[in-house]
């Protein structure tokens, strides 16, 4: 095991990364991650499974996020790092819990490149006329081609370093705001049917299940994760200890705001009678916009899931918003996969810093001043998802339970810290920690849970997958303290956390066998999770890491 001085002399590869990112470039860096490709397709998806009840989705899951983003406030502050919260894991809980938050943390950066990607070439798809490049439902081999090339191109600009991709990425970013807050203003002012938001078999015609439902697997936490933009690039901005706060919050703020009006106009803006459907038919229109040869037979339909308000603008005769908004289909997608190339590299270089993978990937290019081999892993494993994901909606449910699972150890990290380190710094100090972070803690794992059986199934065996990985490179010496007694310890409530939860999604409403009906599942997860929460908290040990910063007095590398 290496010295307190020499692990951070690894934590200090952070001073080679070129500090070049301003308040305002994290705060576009978030909002570009949070104004994506879920407001092209998340609206369709939240309303088919719980109508107008939707709405309130949106609201819920970025409640839910803002918990989440004020305990990563302080720890960004206080330990701003570039790949931050793969490395947030490793200080408090050591080098098991790390590399397991780490390898599911990876797993979902890396596949958002893919899904905006894929979110471009379906979007393309609802005004080519020919099945070119998605047929029933899936994109074929040429758009999947045309993807890859999408994220080719961004990778070019990542390449040549963070300066170049922050300022690109604030003038994308603008356009990305700019429209979805047009089309707002416009569509409300024209075509907008308050009755629809409450038709006649009510706000909720399916329930509260599946409002929660939605949550996770339409889109909707998917949507609000760029919160995390400002964290994954604190190692490199000029002013971290004031920046990262600013941005984490206010980003998911203006999220909320945008997206919770969206809904409420694509709820309000249907043309039902274009379809022959009484209103608020939601899932009697996923069934004709679903069916075999829908492109066909049911094109409006077929285009309100594939293109929602560039349909909902044609039908209001708004054809100059129409042609805006499927340029918007490019850019808002494009903008997000460009931030995301950027996220998932650092992610990559913040487990090499932390010493689960091979040193060649915490180097960083003399001219760029960017980990390059973190870029090029990042483009090729990218590529792999279009495999096992051919679509929008199969992937984006699977990225929100990894996403979410990372974020779990927020909650528990922070306090770990407050009671292992309390010398440490803390320029933002969260109020009211001791009630937020077993909040954000349980709320984390009632996402993962709506996620639904068998997604949660499939996100276990992912994250298994894992713990093969770490213990391969254990036994072959590519990574260091894998096997001291200390860090399993500290660690030995992850598999605990996982198994658990994947057994009650089994037995739970959304997906499972139903054992536990809604809400008693609601009950039991929470009571389940706030235990793991005590668990994960007084489990935490002071690492050889924290130690050295507390000795040397520089936490900001």
């Amino acid at each position: 095991m290496e010295s307190a001085n020499a692990e951070h002399t690894h934590e200090n590869q952070d001073r080679k990364l070129r500090k070049a990112l301003s308040t305002w470039d994290l705060l576009m860096l978030s909002v570009g991650g949070i104004i994506g490709s879920g407001w092209l397709f998340a609206a369709y998806g939240a309303s088919v499974l719980s109508g107008p009840g939707s709405i309130a989705a949106w609201v819920i899951g970025g409640v839910i996020v803002i918990f989440i983003a004020l305990v990563y406030a302080e720890l960004g502050a206080m330990i701003p790092r570039s790949g931050a919260i793969v490395r947030y894991g490793y200080l408090s809980h050591g080098s098991f819990a790390g590399f397991i938050f780490g390898w599911a943390y990876f797993l979902s950066a890396v596949s958002v490149p893919a899904i905006e990607a894929e979110a471009v070439v379906t979007y393309a798809a609802s005004y080519v006329k020919h099945p070119t490049l998605v047929a029933n439902g899936v994109m074929t081999g040429i758009g999947t081609l045309i993807a890859m090339l999408l994220m080719t191109g961004f990778f070019v600009l990542n390449y040549f370093g963070v300066n170049i991709m922050g300022k690109s990425n604030q003038g994308l970013t603008w356009v990305k705001v700019a429209i979805p807050v047009v089309t707002i203003v416009v569509l409300f002012a024209v075509h907008f049917n308050p009755s629809d938001v409450v038709p006649p078999n009510g706000f909720l015609p399916y329930g509260w299940a599946p409002v929660f439902a939605a949550i996770s697997s339409s889109g909707i936490v998917f949507s609000y994760f760029g919160f995390r933009q400002a964290l994954d690039y604190g190692g490199e901005a000029k002013n971290p200890q004031r920046s990262i706060p600013i941005a984490t919050v206010v980003s998911v703020l203006i999220g909320i705001l945008i997206y919770s009006l969206l809904q409420v106009l694509f709820v309000g803006g249907i043309n039902w009678s274009a379809m022959g459907i009484a209103p608020g038919q939601w899932q009697t229109l996923n069934a004709l916009a679903t069916a075999r040869d829908a492109a066909a037979l049911h094109p409006l339909a077929y285009n309100l899931r594939n293109s929602p308000f560039a349909t909902i603008a044609l039908s209001a005769g708004m054809v100059w918003l129409t042609y805006t908004l499927y340029a918007s289909a490019y850019l808002a997608p494009a903008g997000t996969l460009n931030v995301y190339m950027g996220t998932s590299t650092r992610t990559l270089y913040g487990m090499a810093v932390n010493g689960h993978l091979p040193a060649s990937f915490k180097r960083i290019s003399d001219w760029t001043r960017i980990p390059l081999l973190p870029l090029v892993a990042t483009l090729l494993v990218g590529f792999l998802f279009f495999l096992p994901f051919p679509s929008w909606y199969k992937m984006v449910g699977f990225i929100s339970g990894a996403t979410v699972f990372t974020y779990v150890v927020g909650g528990a990290a922070l306090m770990n810290l407050r009671r292992q380190a309390p010398e440490l710094r803390r320029p933002f100090r969260l109020w009211g920690a001791r009630v937020l972070s077993p909040v954000a803690f349980v709320l984390a794992s009632e996402t993962v849970y709506w996620t639904g059986w068998p997604d949660t199934l499939y996100l276990a065996i992912a994250i298994f997958a894992g713990f093969i990985l770490y213990f391969a490179l254990a036994f072959a010496g590519k990574i260091r303290q894998s096997f001291d007694r200390k860090n399993l310890k500290a660690g030995a409530w992850v598999p605990v956390f996982i198994l658990a939860l994947t057994l009650l999604s089994y037995l739970g409403e959304y997906g499972g066998i139903g054992v536990l009906g809604f809400p008693v599942d609601l009950i039991v997860v929470a009571v389940f999770s706030l235990g793991m929460y005590f668990w994960a908290v007084h489990s935490g040990i002071r690492t050889e890491e924290v130690e050295a910063m507390v000795r040397s007095g520089d936490q900001y590398v």
